[in-house]
Order: C-alpha cells, then structure tokens, then sequence
C-alpha cells in the first residue's frame, strides 16, 4: 500500500489513517459541503466570466487567477485539503531520502490523459523537463530547486534536487502541478496553448471557442469522478461586469466570482455569496525597482510606505470587504506575521521628515507609475497617486495592456508598477515569489538581502512537521517584507456568487474545486 510519507533525517512519518484510506482506495476524502436539500446528480454550471483567457496551458499561465478555469480540465500528482494538508491526486504518494534532496512519488496505476495518453513517469518527467525547455515557461523560478526529473519505472518518478527542499509535493500539488498531457503538447504546443488544452481532470473539453465560451463535459476517466456531480461546465467569457448579477438573478448565469464592490448587489439579489480570505482573496501592492532612480535611495522606499494608507484602499476599493495589515498575505495565512501589522503605520509627517533628512525636497521625486488596464488597477493607481502627493512625491499614471506591461514588469525594467496576486500553493515558495532574487514579483531582482536568502534556505530545507518549521517561515517571512522593495497596499476577499441551489464550494485557499459539487432541483 503507497501511503504518502516524508522521511526526515532517517525518520519516516506515517500518514494519518485517512490518507491511508485514500491510498488504499484512491480516492480523496471528502472535501465537499454538504449539497442542498433535493440534490440530483447532474446539472450545469453556467459561469460568468468577465475577461477572455489568452493561454490554457497551466506552464504559461503561472499565476493562481489564470488556472481558475484551467483546474477542472488539468489534475495534478496531489491536491490540497482544506486544512492545506497535502492528499493524493494522480500520485498515491511520496518519500523524501534522508538528506531531503530527492523526493520519488508513486503513480496510481490504470490512470490515462483525457486523449488516452497514458499518466506515468514518462509523462511526469516531459512536463517537469519542459518547465525548464520552453521559452514561455512561467514555472522556472518555482521549480529551481529541481535538478532532473528521473523515470524509475513505469509508476515511478524520482525529482533530484539542488538542495534539501521539503516544499516540493506543494509545487507538484494544484496550479503548479497541473499535467498537460504530453501528447498534445507534442503535437502542437503553440496551439494547445492557444485552444486545445487536454489534462487528466474532472472536466474535457467539448467546445472551445476564443473570446466566446468553453464547454466542458464530466470525464468518467478521472481518478476522482464518482465524487463529480455535475454534468457540465459552461464558462461564457468576456461578460460586462455590469450584467454579471442581473445574468445571475434572471437564471442566465448561475455562478460567478465577484469583485468586492459586487457583494452587496448580490446579497440583495437573493444570491449565495461565498466570501473570506480563507477561500479566494488577492493582495494589491507597489513594486519598486531598486536597481533604478529614485528608488536606490532607501529613504525613498521608506517615506513611500508611510505615505500609504491601506485603511483608504479598503474603504474606496475594496468596499470595506479586506484587511489593511501592511502585508502581501492576510492573516491566517502560513507566512503572515502578526509582529509585523502596524511597522510601516501609515504616517504621512513621518514619510515627509525621512525625505527632508535625506535632504529631498517636496517635488523633487517624480516617476511613471505603471498599471495594467484591467481588474481596477486604474483606480488604485489615482488612490495611491493621491497619497504620494500629500508627501512631495508626484507621479504619473501609464496604464497599459497585458502584453506591453509584462514586457516591462517581467522584464524587471519598469522603475514601479502596481501589481497583485492571489498566492501560491507553497507557502516558502510564495515569499521566493515576493522576495528573491529569481522572484516573478521582485522588481528589484536580482537584489535580495543576503540575510533573507540564508532565512529563506532554512525554511525551505526544514521538514514541514518539525517543530521548528514555523519559527524559520515566520522569520524568512519578516525578513522578506523587511528588506524588500514590494511596498503592500491592502489584501481583498474575493466572494464567488452562486445560485440557491448549488451546494457550497470546497474552502481550499486560492483554488475553485468542484469536488462534491451539486445542483438541486428549482
């Protein structure tokens, strides 16, 4: 029986007696809300999407937002529970040797692509080597412990690291492990990408059709399907935001994830809204590049985190729906430190003496603030604009589309831009992302403080059941926002809008499961 293990320093861990279970029948236990009174098998999802997705293959999207429609085509070695506890998925488990730098997982056997390829170590191994291969790879940095992918045999494969890292089962788990099938990525990686996704998850693609729709289908073929429910999935794209609840009140549409302003409309409506940084939430912040004038200057970087005023952006933005804890996460969140709320406080007088000792003048700052064009980042540019100003520091606003922006933001030339996220499945991997050198977040990369990557190394090679693995995130965690250049505005719940009769969503952070899903009757 595989059950999935963590051997540290010699010493195995035996899974809990229900992970057990759910190696032995290959199933996972069960996440789903309880369904709603008259519950039926079958039924569609008709979901209102405001925006039309460009990339389906989870390689190049990356970021937790962009897989929300990716997660029921893909399926991944492991998922997460709602405790964040680490369940099998494809893989019916893992063991780490004693020295932490290699870690072999077990396949389940008998489990195919939706396109019949088989899913086994080959595959496994494709995907992982092309993480590193392609060049529109958004995966490299999360995967740069990886040293090499080794097919064992047929239903097993062993990851070689570069250093002892016990983070990776949480890589290979959700968005950052969702397994396209290799056939076809082979076939044409350009146009899988483009409209032709096919994993190995609950849902198979019957119709796709670009800046439309796509419809998909159960698959009897996934390794979890007897605790699928629905029949279909139907996710209409480029829906004005504006017609988002009236589609959800007459029927059009029966569910939707919302913006914090939409709440309200939707409770009045008689909906069922689904909220709480537990679930889904996003984090705004300023990233500031300190290889670039002005921002070189620390006390610069400094006065600009006093000059900010979270409580501003909650109330105007966010509708009041968020947390102004000076933070990237919100709190309950594994690398959220309490010591921290309150160290930058918002202080305008203090912002503009740290200025005047630095001996800058009122005026004598003035940069291009970057925005995207899309999910408000307009609005919170005019906001911050507006605080800058109260402490000398003018700024002008450049908002741009998707494409022109991450040339300049990925590309680390942009002096400051505004940004968000939504998180990460590996809790070390999400201060990498905000803090390091190599971080997809870190304007300012390569610049990282030494005594961060040392905080950050011990934390990645603790065991995550040792006692003293939350003492060493916490303190890379402080470390990080402490001599970083992302200077954090608020933190926003992100609330999903549904109708009365479907059953509650699984509350897995930053992942929208329809495991145990239902819909009753009218």
């Amino acid at each position: 029986m595989n059950t999935i293990t963590l051997a540290s320093r010699g010493l195995a861990l035996l899974a809990t007696a229900a992970l057990a279970a759910v190696a032995l029948t290959g199933c996972a236990p069960d996440s789903s809300a309880a369904g709603t009174s008259g519950s039926t098998e079958g039924g569609t999802i008709t979901w209102a999407y405001t925006s039309s997705p460009v990339n389906w293959d989870p390689l190049v999207i990356g970021g937790t937002a962009g897989t929300y429609l990716t997660t029921p085509i893909y399926a991944s070695l492991f998922t997460l529970d709602e405790n964040h506890d680490i369940v099998p998925g494809l893989a019916s488990g893992y063991k780490y040797n004693d020295a932490g730098d290699s870690v072999t997982v077990s396949l389940k056997p008998g489990l195919t692509f939706q396109d019949g390829t088989p899913v086994n170590a080959a595959a496994v191994k494709f995907n992982i080597d092309r993480i590193f291969s392609q060049t529109n790879s958004a995966l490299k940095a999360s995967y740069a412990d990886v040293k090499e992918a080794v097919v064992v045999d047929d239903l097993t494969v062993r990851l070689d690291l570069k250093q002892p890292d016990y983070q990776i089962p949480y890589l290979l788990a959700e968005k950052t492990g969702e397994l396209p099938s290799p056939t076809a990525v082979q076939k044409d990686a350009t146009a899988f990408n483009a409209s032709g996704p096919v994993g190995a998850g609950p849902f198979i693609v019957q119709e796709l059709v670009p800046n439309d729709h796509i419809t998909l289908k159960k698959w009897d073929g996934y390794w979890n399907a007897a605790n699928i429910h629905i029949d279909t999935i139907r996710i209409n794209f480029g829906v004005s935001p504006d017609t988002v609840i009236p589609a959800l009140q007459s029927g059009v549409a029966n569910f939707a994830v919302l913006s914090p302003a939409q709440i309200d409309a939707a409770n009045q409506a008689g909906l069922k809204v689904l909220s709480g940084t537990d679930r889904l939430w996003g984090s705004n912040f300023l990233s500031l590049n300190e290889n670039k004038a002005p921002f070189d200057n620390p006390a610069v970087v400094q006065a600009i985190r006093y000059a900010v005023n979270p409580d501003q952006f909650i109330q105007q933005l966010a509708f009041g729906q968020g947390e102004a804890n000076g933070q990237p996460f919100p709190q309950g969140h594994p690398d959220f430190v309490q010591s921290l709320t309150g160290e930058f406080s918002y202080d305008p007088a203090k912002a503009k003496q740290i200025l005047a000792d630095a001996g800058i003048k009122p005026g004598d700052i003035s940069f291009e603030l970057q925005a995207l064009n899309v999910n408000g980042f307009d609005k919170v540019a005019e906001v911050l604009q507006s605080q800058l100003a109260d402490v000398g520091i003018t700024t002008t606003i450049q908002v741009s589309d998707i494409s022109t922006w991450s040339k300049g933001y990925f590309s680390k030339t942009f002096p400051a831009s505004l940004y968000g996220w939504v998180g990460r499945d590996s809790a070390v991997q999400g201060l990498s992302d905000q803090y390091d050198s190599l971080g997809v977040l870190n304007l300012s990369s390569p610049n990282v403080s030494p005594e961060f990557s040392a905080a950050l190394s011990t934390a990645r090679s603790t065991p995550t059941d040792s006692p003293d693995y939350e003492a060493n995130l916490q303190a890379a965690a402080k470390l990080g926002y402490q001599t970083g250049s992302t200077v954090s505005l608020y933190t926003y719940a992100t609330p999903l809008a549904l109708a009365t009769n479907i059953s509650d969503l699984p509350k897995v952070d930053g992942f929208i499961d329809w495991t145990g899903v239902t819909i009753g009757g009218n």
